[in-house]
């Protein structure tokens, strides 16, 4: 009898999918760990992709990695690159509208060099650290790094420029030489024509800065050639390679409360102006000007007693005096601001009428207005309100609303006023009539002198000719007798009454001479000129021309 197989079915699973099952199961869960635990996918616009690299450029803050750049592509509008990064889903919370990312990279300026150490290790990028703000995913990286870096103690001021300087992130904020902030950020706006920053004051420099604070450029070298003279501005050594500013409370005013968080500051010229910006102000005047005003500049001194106490607003200010420069007795008009706050009153209403009041019945009394030369080598002018003695009495008057203040001219236009009438006097004398019979006069004694010359050279020939012939003559004539004598007394043959005969004879001949020497001796020229002294000569008259 044959035996059959009985074929039994089973549903039961082998044993060999337990391996399978438990893989899919664990690398399921490990999928669903690693999804539920990575951080969001975020996007950042760069300029330029230089040194990023994809899987490898990392996202740090305070240099701990928080993401890894996965993916880079073209902007749409090919107006940069769009970076697309995972983020750690620890640094997700920080991830708001306060968030700011930079490129990290060499870096060399004149306010700063940073970034050296990605030479080795690449270029990354940085993010700050902010909780505060709506959570975002999208962002737009700055070109450079965060002047303050986040967290930092601290005053972030909003300082405004509507000059002809402009500064850049970076540049300094300095105080008495010493750096205590930086610019951060500038925004120019289109509408007000003026550039606005955001600044930042390192604390406890923060602590300078209050409501009556005042900033001015102090950016390179300035050289001023004022009318009181040459004046050099200079910051500190970096301000000198880049631009900067600092910062004071002018004198004479209180420190004032401390300033808030993002307080307005306007960036002044100089610290002269930052200084007169307190005065709000003033009382104008116009002054008329007959002489020259080249040296006299926009913003020179207006003086009283050696005080300043306003300045120049406007010169040739067209608008208010009818006329121009090319009509012959056109004055110039000058516009001048007085200032209350300089005279040392109140910078209020009832102080401005007070001065308008003192200087009205200063003006109808002796007060004028003249140009003075503050400096010999700059040649500037101020004006310099004083007053005269004895002047011409003189009207309050107004052109177009504004008072005028009489003037007068300096000394060095008065001198030189004198010295063209003198001149012109001397051109209308009739120097070439005089200058003519000068040269006659002249003329007529160089003749005199040559006749004087000939006769005395006919004398000197005349008293020649008489020691020779004459004088001589006569002398010899006597030494002979003399020595016949002598010889006829030595020889004997005269006797005692020879000889005294004979010096008798001697005697009458000295004594016919003793006339004639006489005459010689008083009147040497008797022998060339008649004797007329009886007759006194008489000037001839001068012949009138016809």
């Amino acid at each position: 009898m044959s035996e059959h197989a009985h074929i039994k079915s089973t549903r039961r699973i082998s044993k060999i999918w337990i391996i399978p099952i438990l893989v899919i199961i664990v690398g399921g869960w490990m999928v669903y760990t690693q999804w539920k635990n990575q951080g969001p996918l975020i996007t950042i616009e760069v300029k330029s992709a230089s040194g990023i690299e994809v899987n490898k450029t990392t996202i740090k803050v305070r240099d701990f990695d928080v993401g890894q750049v996965k993916k880079i592509e073209l902007k749409p509008d090919l107006d940069g690159v769009l970076v697309t990064a995972r983020m750690e889903a620890s640094a997700a919370r920080l991830l708001t509208d306060k968030t700011k990312f930079w490129v990290v990279a060499p870096r060399i300026s004149f306010s700063e060099v940073s970034g050296l150490n990605t030479l080795l290790s690449g270029s990354y990028i940085a993010m700050s650290a902010n909780e505060s703000g709506k959570d975002r995913r999208h962002f737009v990286a700055s070109e450079r790094p965060p002047a303050t870096p986040p967290g930092t103690p601290g005053l972030h001021v909003k300082l405004k420029s509507d000059d002809q300087f402009a500064f850049k992130s970076g540049d300094p904020i300095i105080y008495k030489g010493y750096k205590v902030g930086e610019f951060e950020e500038s925004e120019f706006n289109i509408e007000e024509r003026a550039v606005y920053y955001s600044a930042f004051i390192e604390s406890p420099y923060h602590k300078l800065v209050t409501e009556n604070t005042r900033f001015w450029n102090i950016s390179g070298v300035k050289l001023h050639l004022r009318s009181g003279g040459v004046k050099i501005e200079t910051g500190s050594l970096e301000t000198l390679l880049a631009n900067g500013v600092t910062f004071g409370i002018p004198k004479g005013i209180s420190k004032g409360e401390p300033a808030g968080e993002s307080a307005s500051y306007v960036i002044y010229e100089d610290q002269t102006a930052a200084s007169n910006a307190r005065y709000k102000l003033s009382a104008d005047y116009l002054l008329l000007i007959d002489e020259t005003v080249r040296g006299l500049t926009v913003g020179a001194p207006v003086e009283y007693r050696g005080i300043e106490i306003g300045e120049v607003k406007e010169i040739n200010a067209t608008e208010q005096l009818e006329g121009n420069i090319l009509d012959e007795d056109y004055p110039i008009p000058v516009l001048i601001s007085i200032y209350p706050g300089k005279v040392r009153q109140e910078d209020t209403e009832e102080a401005l009428a007070k001065v308008k009041e003192v200087m009205r019945s200063w003006v109808q009394r002796d007060l004028r207005a003249t140009l003075r030369m503050g400096n010999v080598l700059t040649g500037g002018l101020y004006v310099d309100l004083h007053h005269a003695k004895s002047p011409e009495p003189a009207v309050f008057t107004q052109i177009n609303g504004l008072p005028v203040i009489p003037t007068m001219s300096n000394e060095f236009t008065q001198i030189t006023q004198k010295a063209d009438a003198i001149m012109d006097k001397i051109n209308d004398l009739p120097l070439s009539d005089m200058v003519t019979e000068v040269r006659a006069v002249v003329e007529a004694m160089a003749s005199a002198a040559t006749s004087l010359e000939e006769t005395s050279t006919e004398f000197d020939k005349t008293l020649d000719d008489i020691d020779t012939r004459a004088l001589n003559k006569n002398l010899n004539q006597a030494l002979a007798d003399l020595s016949s004598l002598l010889r006829n007394y030595s020889e004997g043959g005269l006797d005692q009454n020879e000889i005294k005969d004979t010096v008798d004879a001697m005697q009458d001949t000295l004594r016919s001479l003793q006339p004639l020497l006489l005459q010689l001796n008083q009147s040497p020229n008797s022998f060339i000129f008649s004797d007329n002294s009886g007759v006194d000569k008489q000037p001839k008259a001068k012949q009138e021309k016809h």
